[in-house]
């Protein structure tokens, strides 16, 4: 308050002076001051608009937390809340004709039901996908067949950051109508102050005029000229007093509401901090809490799993093992844990590629250190924990224990084939140095029980083999850097698996073996990224009835775009190898090779979209028992409309095994145009192999949108003579080359 104090002092002083004549007024509330007549004052004070805009100024209702309801209510809310936000599809399907899912001479022709469903939806207003799939075709091991429900981490981190959004931008608006109300009050403070000048100026002239009158009366008097009457000077003047102490109340509540306006824009101000360090916590996930609140337990769980799921059960390898079961895996500020459990899937099985897909069960020298034979299942338990975080430097110990390690023996009847529970433990230790930027070493050590596969003579069961000094002890280890100057990284790899070892708890990698790898990558140009890899590895022993194998593998891969019209990738990896035949002392030596490139452009050809691709792949491959060549060249064409699309394509497959040569040229034409509600969709093959038989196909499809809630999908294709990666059987092709589908959609 500026001129408060001496206009106090001011006023003080003539009420002193004024004492004897004049009557000071009882004060009165500030409601009953309002009424106040304001006769003899210029411009007198609007008390009563002050009062009335004061009252709204002053309530100040800040909505921060929402009324509270009843949990029967809150409860009621969200699960309605979480069927109206949910979304999906089930699919129903029916098929019969040659089979192109699995190949199995048993089950090459015939009907197969199958339905799938995945669904995003909610509990509890935690977000959630749901999906499975069920087939009446059993491929091994029932892969097919699965359950899952899974934590929607990624959509239940956006969801809070949209809340904290949304929380921040209703703060934002309430301080902006904080400062809005303090704006208004300083402007009515100003208003006061310039009337409590007035006040004060006319205080003063008033004062001076009384002084002059009465000094004057008394003149006269003294003089006899008038006699002094007391009624004269018992005119009533304007209570200053009173005025003044209505204006200081007004004053004081303005004083009082920006006080609390200030208190609450200070809170306001913590609440946006607090709500922006949430933000920057769900944004960053290796940013540490300071306390295990909501957001951090959010951040905290990484993944959880129910059903199928493909945890990472070894840091020896890349790769991950697929389960039925639980996986949930949480990183806490430094704390680390990650628990799965369940029925064990063969990974190496779930491919249709004949490549990899041998039911034979042929080593390929591509997959042979890093694919097990597993042929029954058995439930897996992998638990790892300890301090650190996964791509920062970490101490990590894990424990994996497996029921069932039955494996498949070519040579031993299946009724004979050995079986025996596995553990492991591993120590996994990373290194991030501070001083070297973009530098991490890492040291994996590994001890398993007894491989039964192999040792069929040591008598030790599986703990007292897991804690012994049993040749069965894994090692890695890793360097890698990120050179950004060189806009290039480095990755070097030493990996030793003794011959006991059982792998099977890591669910891959063959034992007996030893690798030595060199990575690189290098974004040479914004068109261009070159990779290279060299590897040399080979088996530490000869062991009964295994080969002793060496393999060099040398490879490059190129690959960029040119803006959004041509984009391409080139591949070349050449394997050396080298298979000593036990008990004969033979060795085969070999060289293999695969090739690829694909180059794709896109671009307009007048009002239409255009495409065109361009494929050729050329493979030379060697198992322990066959040598194969392969060669894919493919050319395919395509316009895109609103309505309707239209392609042409030519693709010549070969392969030669063992001196039996096949091969096939297949020519194709397909369409489809959009109507409303129904799309139809045709097309035509020609196929010719090099015995000059041909073959004609094609397909024909319709699909229609009921609507909004279901799909019809109604084909039927023939087919033409096999192709790069189907091998129908000649017979059964020759019997009945059809497959008729009929598949309905349902969406929530």
């Amino acid at each position: 308050m500026k001129t408060c104090a001496a206009d106090a002092g001011i006023l003080l002083l003539l009420a002193t002076l004024l004492t004897n004549i004049s009557t000071v007024f009882a004060q009165s509330n500030l409601n009953d001051t309002l009424q106040l007549s304001l006769s003899g004052v210029h411009q007198g004070f609007e008390f009563e608009n002050v009062a009335n805009r004061l009252s709204e100024l002053t309530a100040i209702s800040i909505p921060f937390v929402e009324e509270e309801s009843s949990l029967g209510q809150r409860l009621s809310a969200t699960m309605m809340r979480d069927l109206t936000n949910s979304h999906g599809h089930i699919d129903v399907g029916y098929s019969y004709g040659l089979n192109t899912v699995f190949i199995d001479t048993s089950r090459s022709i015939g009907s197969i039901f199958r339905t799938s469903g995945n669904f995003s939806s909610a509990i509890g207003g935690v977000p959630i996908n749901v999906s499975f799939n069920y087939s009446s075709l059993r491929v091994p091991l029932g892969t097919n067949n699965y359950f899952r429900f899974s934590l929607d981490k990624e959509r239940l981190v956006q969801q809070q950051k949209e809340k904290l959004s949304g929380s921040i931008s209703k703060l934002d608006k309430q301080q902006a109508s904080l400062q809005n109300r303090k704006a208004e009050l300083t402007g009515i403070m100003g208003y006061l102050e310039v009337k409590l000048e007035q006040l004060k100026r006319l205080a003063v002239r008033e004062g001076l005029q009384q002084r002059k009158a009465l000094s004057e009366r008394l003149g006269d008097s003294i003089s006899g000229r008038k006699p002094v009457l007391p009624d004269t000077l018992q005119r009533k003047p304007l209570d200053y007093q009173l005025y003044y102490d209505s204006l200081t109340k007004i004053y004081s509540r303005i004083v009082a509401a920006q006080g609390k306006i200030d208190s609450l824009t200070a809170n306001i101000d913590v609440a946006k901090e607090k709500l922006a360090s949430y933000q920057s916590m769900l944004a960053s996930p290796a940013l540490p809490g300071t306390s295990f609140n909501k957001f951090n337990l959010l951040q905290s769980i990484r993944t959880l799993d129910v059903g199928l799921s493909y945890p990472k059960t070894t840091a020896m390898s890349g790769q991950n093992v697929p389960i039925k079961g639980l996986h949930l895996e949480i990183q806490h500020r430094k704390f680390y844990l990650s628990v799965a459990s369940g029925l064990t899937l063969n990974n190496l099985m779930l491919s249709t590629n004949e490549i990899q897909n041998k039911l034979n069960y042929n080593q390929n020298v591509f997959n042979n250190f890093d694919f097990q034979q597993i042929r029954k299942n058995g439930w897996l338990t992998a638990i790892k924990s300890g301090y650190g975080t996964i791509d920062g430097t970490h101490a990590f110990v894990g424990f994996n224990y497996l029921s069932n390690t039955r494996f498949v023996d070519p040579g031993t009847p299946v009724d004979q084939q050995g079986y025996d529970p596995a553990a492991s433990l591993e120590l996994d230790l990373r290194y991030v140095p501070k001083f070297l930027k973009g530098s991490a070493l890492d040291v994996v050590y590994g001890k398993t029980s007894i491989n039964r596969q192999v040792d069929t003579v040591t008598e030790m069961r599986v703990f007292p083999s897991l804690f012994s000094s049993y040749s069965s002890n894994l090692l890695l280890t890793r360097y890698t850097q990120n050179i950004n100057r060189l806009r290039s990284d480095l990755s070097l790899t030493y990996r030793r698996i003794d011959p006991y070892v059982n792998t099977s708890t890591f669910g891959m990698m063959q034992p007996n073996n030893q690798r030595m790898e060199v990575k690189t990558n290098h974004r040479l140009s914004k068109f261009v990224k070159l990779g290279l890899l060299y590897r040399l590895e080979e088996t530490l022993r000869m062991l009964a009835g295994t080969n002793h194998l060496r393999l060099n593998v040398s490879g490059a891969n190129v690959s960029g775009n040119y803006t959004s019209y041509f984009s391409y990738s080139v591949f070349v990896n050449h394997i050396q190898h080298r298979f000593r035949l036990p008990g004969t002392g033979a060795v085969n030596r070999g060289n293999n090779y695969l090739f690829g490139t694909s180059l794709v452009s896109t671009y307009d050809l007048g009002t239409l979209k255009s495409s065109s691709v361009l494929t050729y792949n050329d493979y030379l491959i060697t198992d322990s028992l066959t040598l194969s060549k392969y060669t894919q060249f493919g050319l395919m064409q395509s316009i895109f409309d609103k309505r309707y699309t239209a392609g042409i394509s030519y693709d010549y497959f070969f392969r030669n095994t063992e001196g039996v040569v096949s091969g096939t040229n297949v020519f194709g034409l397909s369409g489809k145009y959009n109507f409303t509600k129904i799309k139809l969709g045709a097309g035509l093959k020609l196929a010719s192999d090099f015995l000059s038989s041909s073959s004609m196909g094609g397909h024909v499809e319709a699909i229609w949108a009921a609507n909004k809630f279901l799909e019809v999908n109604v084909r039927a294709e023939r087919f033409v003579l096999g192709d790069f990666y189907r091998n129908y059987y000649r017979s059964q092709y020759e019997q009945f080359p059809y497959l008729l589908t009929l598949q309905t959609r349902f969406k929530l």
